[in-house]
């Protein structure tokens, strides 16, 4: 996700989901316990965890996923549980756009965070495009858009052309999202 497309994704959550609130690792090292972010614009780091606070409050977060770090300094967290989801932030490399990824594990029986992780992936498959597998030596672009990866239209927009830079999430996975 470019700045734009996080702004954009951030906004439609705060719309569809108005109790998710973000917390962002890199407060770790300046802040005694993480605290909750009203945007994803906010948070600086490579990982952030979007929390449901409808169904688990931010005091909940703090005592039941919130430790002291192993070396006396910092803390750590839970990135999975219960009204959590994970999202890592794409990077830049070479050429090319790597992937993020939104994931959850949810608690079994846990119907809440079923529903929330649900609102969240439709949002995310509504608002992303549908992007294309391209074979790496032959340049040849796949007929159907590929299941359960979507591209953000900023990224997309910059990264997509058959003759730019593409999207990756490994050295022989290539996509564009153009046909």
């Amino acid at each position: 996700m470019t700045p734009a497309d996080e702004a954009q994704f951030s906004t439609e959550i705060r719309t569809l989901l108005p109790t998710v609130r973000f917390v962002d690792i890199s407060q770790q090292p300046t802040t005694d316990t993480p605290t909750f972010r009203d945007s994803l614009g906010e948070c600086a780091g490579p990982h952030v965890t979007l929390v449901d606070t409808s169904i688990i409050s931010e005091s909940m977060f703090h005592r039941d996923y919130v430790v002291r770090h192993p070396s006396g300094r910092g803390w750590v967290y839970a990135i999975v549980g219960t009204g959590l989801a994970s999202l890592v932030r794409p990077r830049l490399e070479d050429d090319s756009l790597r992937n993020g990824e939104l994931r959850a594990s949810v608690p079994a029986g846990d119907t809440r965070t079923v529903e929330y992780i649900r609102e969240l992936m439709n949002l995310v498959r509504a608002s992303g495009m549908g992007v294309f597998a391209v074979d790496p030596l032959a340049k040849d672009i796949a007929r159907r858009a590929e299941r359960n990866f979507v591209a953000w239209p900023d990224a997309a927009s910059r990264f997509g052309a058959k003759d730019a830079p593409l999207l990756t999430n490994g050295p022989t996975a290539w996509f564009t999202a153009e046909r």
